[in-house]
């Protein structure tokens, strides 16, 4: 391994990288785990923090509440993810006011 600067390294050792891309496609099957099952959260969730740990979904009032869960019920699953839901509906929009 080769450290280029103090946030940044380049990864060689082919067993550190299978390690990386494993870890990769846990938290990736969360995450489409997450997009198929929207509908089993929204609306309960606005405002809260949906966990996603081995395909499994949980939904919590804050994200130490959120993390606590991954870290009890699915201490294994390394690729779990935490998002927070916005509690407004639609697009955001961003402009310009001055």
């Amino acid at each position: 391994m080769t450290i280029l600067n103090s946030s940044v390294e380049v990864v060689t050792d082919p067993g550190e990288i299978a390690l990386l891309c494993a870890l990769d496609a846990r938290h990736q099957r969360n995450s489409e785990w997450l997009q198929s099952h929207w509908a089993d959260f929204i609306p309960s969730a606005r405002g809260k923090f949906v966990a996603v740990a081995e395909e499994v979904g949980f939904i919590a009032k804050t994200a130490d509440e959120a993390w606590a869960w991954v870290t009890t019920a699915h201490p294994n699953d390394d690729g779990a993810i935490v998002r927070h839901i916005r509690e407004q509906e639609g697009p955001r929009i961003y402009g310009h006011r001055g």
